[in-house]
């Protein structure tokens, strides 16, 4: 018996050293989490940062805030309005007297809210509600859980954030990418031709036979490349490249990234 027991006790330390050796061992192989490429498909939640499947569900909510926010009011009503619907205003791009713009968010979600007035009236004859791509710090931390204080006065650097700024500039860079990125092509391709133009994949939110989805970083741009594959021949029918609003983790850390390396220079 004895002989037994000092045999199931060897065997019992030869497990308890082997985990550790096997831990370490595997640690060192594993990239570094700043340069870690993200697959939420792996994480099952793809469509939290698919910007393909977020904009068919969020029609819905962004006709129900421009429905809201009907023309011919004064400014302050449609802050009152927002307020009232449960969305926090967290930055105010601009507050110009024939111009404003919002970022507001509530639960996950979160808009960019632009409104023109007639100068001679202060009415507003124009309002327009798009998904919130550029978002402010504040807007961010809210978006995170955390506690915000309402935005009260204009930003000093709003164009940074602003959308409707931000986005004719964009417009290029887009266009760039889907000439480049020709249609016809099988997948290495797409990944080959985008490191060659100095993009990084920093999520793979798709990678299905008929379509991939990839999200990219190149200094403090980023966009959703959206490709579907003919089943049969592997080959692109349709390239989509657009302004990446719902971006995953790993592509929030990249643009930080940038954000440091560009603030120490």
């Amino acid at each position: 018996m004895k002989a037994r027991i000092r045999v199931v006790t060897l065997l019992l330390g030869a497990v308890t050293l082997s985990v550790p050796a096997y831990v370490a061992a595997q640690g060192a192989d594993r990239p570094r989490d700043k340069d870690r490429l993200e697959s939420p498909k792996d994480i099952g939640d793809s469509n939290r940062y698919s910007d393909r499947d977020r904009e068919r569900s969020s029609r819905d909510e962004k006709k129900a805030l421009e429905q809201a926010l009907k023309t011919g009011e004064s400014k302050d009503s449609y802050r009152r309005q927002l307020e009232k619907m449960g969305w926090q205003i967290t930055s105010i791009n601009y507050d110009k007297p024939d111009y404003v713009e919002y970022e507001i968010v509530k639960g996950n979600s979160t808009y960019e809210v632009q409104i023109d007035f007639d100068k001679n009236s202060n009415k507003a004859k124009q309002v327009d509600v798009s998904a919130n791509a550029w978002k402010a710090e504040a807007t961010q931390r809210a978006l995170k859980g955390e506690k915000v204080e309402g935005s009260k006065k204009a930003a000093a650097n709003g164009s940074r954030y602003s959308d409707r700024d931000r986005m004719k500039s964009a417009r290029n860079e887009e266009q760039k990418l889907e000439q480049a990125l020709k249609r016809g092509q099988d997948k290495d391709f797409y990944r080959r031709e985008l490191e060659k133009m100095g993009w990084q994949i920093t999520s793979v939110n798709y990678d299905k036979p008929d379509y991939v989805e990839y999200e990219i970083v190149k200094g403090n741009s980023s966009y959703e490349v959206q490709i579907d594959f003919d089943k049969d021949s592997r080959k692109a029918t349709k390239v989509d490249v657009a302004v990446n609003a719902w971006k995953a983790e790993a592509t929030e850390r990249a643009l930080d990234r940038r954000k440091q390396e560009q603030a120490r220079r």
